[in-house]
């Protein structure tokens, strides 16, 4: 009788396998939905969700006809310069694995946290970024050099949006705002 039964779950898995083998792909947004399946992101990778932010939020003015997704690595960087979202001074290749601290600084330059005395001396630093990004809930506790994942980056970059673009939808008139 044992027999009889494990070999019915196991037709019944061959047979249902190929319904859950492969998810639907989404058209609409390629992108996301590979960089969210993805175990680690890159430095290319928050570049890229960073300019796409920041243009869907008016702080870019793109060409009509330039795709975010065939912007090359260095393109990408020249534009989050231009806004101050990274350092100047960065040299990470595009290959590199995105670590939680860069992804924090990203974050805090974005958002414009102002930094404390010690700091406004010396500018912002990753680690201070990373402090604040916990603090402000933004990131997930954990080390400042762990790997950041897909995922992890578009929860993130989705809170970002959030917090510098909170209510965009909303249009108040002067006499309505308390």
């Amino acid at each position: 009788m044992a027999k009889y039964a494990l070999a019915v779950a196991l037709i019944g898995l061959v047979t249902a396998a190929p319904l859950y083998a492969e998810e639907p792909r989404a058209a609409a947004e390629p992108f996301a939905y590979d960089l969210a399946r993805r175990g680690t992101a890159t430095v290319e990778d928050a570049y890229r969700v960073f300019v796409v932010m920041a243009a869907e939020q008016g702080r870019l003015t793109l060409d009509p006809n330039t795709d975010t997704e065939r912007m090359t690595f260095n393109e990408l960087a020249e534009q989050l310069r231009s806004l101050c979202v990274i350092d100047a001074k960065w040299t990470y290749p595009a290959d590199c694995c995105l670590r939680r601290d860069v992804l924090a600084y990203m974050c805090a330059s974005y958002l414009g946290c102002r930094p404390g005395i010690v700091t406004g001396v010396f500018g912002m630093t990753r680690r201070y970024a990373h402090r604040e990004m916990l603090y402000r809930q933004i990131i997930a506790p954990g080390a400042p050099g762990t790997l950041v994942s897909g995922s992890e980056l578009l929860s993130v970059s989705a809170r970002v949006a959030r917090r510098a673009n909170p209510r965009p939808d909303v249009a108040l008139r002067p006499d309505e705002i308390h």
